[in-house]
This record gives structure tokens, sequence and C-alpha cells, in this order.
């Protein structure tokens, strides 16, 4: 039997800096949805299923509630866990884990007084055939921004990337996946919403992606609220500033803003990505651009290498100290 469409899920996912947060805003107006901020622990629950049971089955709950409890993106959502447990529980015994993993959308939800849940982590874009799995009535969106203007967005935020090459080969593997991820569950459950057009015809747009996923078009989605950046995690604020302002085209450039050198080594790196998301080159490519965008990359991936290996580190050890500060009553 089909699933009612107040049961089925969604996810917004995308390549990095593609204007997912303004779209999980205007959807959460919605009266009828409500997305909490990024999940991110759907694969860890999913790795660690064993601990919760046998044959894909919750059978200690407390387990798992433990695990969710720890995870430093399901703090973000400030949903008292004790209201997963009680949706973890009208399941009955021994839920299947696929039905267990939906109960912290449904808590969250009826918290919000609303009937119907999604979820914006823009990284599921490499997890739509675990989400396929666990979720095979869920649908997609993928939100597409010219790379370019990703590639600007990411260095801004001076954290890793200095220049084009290195966002340009992530946007490029993020679309392929996204891509694939696309042809696993088909275009009924699969559709990709550019970020250009979202800006230049919003209404347009969010009709046709309310068709998509079954919700009828409410107006509220339109409405622009100077307290948006209220519902962006505390900690996230400062990456995504202009969610406070109305949305406005040109705010980000690559064709004033961006070094006619880095055009060329992102477009030598992501140049077919580009042609096939829409967005047409703005030169021909050179030899000399393309040898030097591969050595920055590959002097990136050397110096980002023990970076990744301190991050890993501090979350684990910020896990295990949350996980030991829990406390379930018995």
């Amino acid at each position: 039997m089909e699933a009612s469409p107040l049961e089925r899920p969604f996810f917004i996912v995308s390549a990095a800096r593609s204007g997912t947060t303004l779209l999980r805003v205007m959807l959460d107006r919605h009266p009828e949805v409500a997305i909490p901020p990024e999940s991110h622990f759907i694969p860890l629950l999913f790795r660690r299923r064993a601990r919760y049971g046998d044959a894909d089955r919750v059978e200690r709950p407390d387990e798992l509630l433990g695990d969710l409890a720890a995870d430093v993106r399901f703090r973000t959502w400030d949903l008292p866990i004790e209201r997963v447990r009680d949706e973890l529980e009208a399941l009955g015994p021994a839920p299947a884990f696929s039905e267990a993993v939906r109960t912290p959308y449904r808590a969250y939800a009826r918290l919000a007084g609303k009937p119907r849940w999604g979820d914006k982590t823009p990284r599921y874009v490499e997890q739509i055939p675990l989400l396929d799995r666990l979720f095979p009535d869920g649908r997609f969106v993928n939100m597409v921004r010219d790379g370019r203007d990703v590639a600007l967005s990411m260095i801004d935020l001076g954290r890793l990337h200095r220049r084009a090459a290195t966002p340009a080969l992530e946007w490029r593997a993020q679309i392929r996946r996204g891509r694939a991820g696309g042809r696993l569950v088909g275009p009924e459950r699969f559709m990709e919403v550019r970020y250009e057009e979202l800006l230049d015809q919003p209404e347009a747009v969010l009709r046709r992606l309310a068709g998509f996923l079954d919700l009828g078009f409410d107006p509220v989605m339109l409405h622009h609220d100077e307290r948006a950046l209220e519902r962006v995690p505390e900690g996230q604020r400062r990456m995504h500033t202009r969610i406070a302002m109305p949305p406005t085209k040109g705010l980000r450039d690559w064709r004033t803003q961006m070094p006619p050198g880095d055009v060329a080594e992102f477009e030598a790196v992501a140049g077919r990505e580009l042609v096939e998301s829409g967005y047409a080159r703005a030169g021909t490519g050179s030899v000399a651009a393309a040898l030097r965008a591969w050595a920055r990359i590959a002097w990136f991936q050397v110096r980002t290498a023990r970076r990744r290996l301190r991050v890993k580190l501090r979350t684990r050890k910020k896990r295990r100290d949350a996980a030991r500060a829990s406390d379930f009553p018995d």
C-alpha cells in the first residue's frame, strides 16, 4: 500500500553552499511541514544498528536513544529525548530500525504542531542509496547552484579552501553523486532545483516543488521573515548571515568576484559538470590551467589529511563525553 503524503518524508540534498538553508526556511514556513536543523546522524545510527537488536529490529531502545542524545547534531534540534522515546514506544516492541529512525523527526514535527517532516542535510547527497533503503517512500530534492559561486562561498568561509580548484573537485563529486542518486530512485522521487531559478522565480519554483512533494502550495512560503536566522543553530549562524535578508540575486557573482585564473582552474576540473547542469563555461580551457588546478588539489589533499584526522578524533571524544553525561531514567 502506498504511503499517505503526510507520512512520506523528503530530503533536501546538495553540494555544499548551494542554497539549501534558504529552501529549508521557505518550506519550514508551510503550516504542514517541519524541517529540523541538519541531522547527519542517520548513517551513524545505521552503522551501529547491531547494538540495538537483531535482524534490523530495535530491541534495546535505550541504546539507540543514548546514541541519539549524545549526537552533537541532534542536540542542535533542542528536542527533549523523552519526546523521541514517546514516539519510539508508540511503535510497539522491537520496531524495525527503518521505522525507529523516523521517530526523532516525528517528535520534532509534533512539537512544532505540524503533521509532516522533511530533512535538510546537504551531505546526504552522498547517502541517497542508504536513504532509499531506509525510506523507500522518501523523495529527494537536489539543490544545484553554479559551482563557481559555490567555490566563492567556500573560499569566503576561510576554513579549508583558498583557491577555486579545490572546491571545484568537491562540487564535481557531489554533483555526480546527486545525479547517480537520481538515477537510482527514479524521476518520480527525485527533483533538481536550481538555486538561481529559486531566486528568479520563487513562486513558480515553490509551486512546482510543492506538487512534487504532494504538498499544497501556501503563499506563506514566499514571505520574508527577518527572524529567519533564528531557525539556524547558533553555532552555524556565521555561515548563514544572509538568510536574514530577502532572497537577492547577485550577492555573490563569480563573473565579477572570481579572478580569471581561478575561473579557468575551476572549469578545468569541473567544466563538464557545469555544462551538464546548464551553466556555460567562461572559456575554452587550457593545459596550463589544468596543470595548476591539479597541482593545487594534490597539495590541498596533503595539507588537509592531518586536519581531517584531528577533527575525527575530536568528534569521537565529544560523543564519548556526551554519552557519559546522558542520564536516562529506568
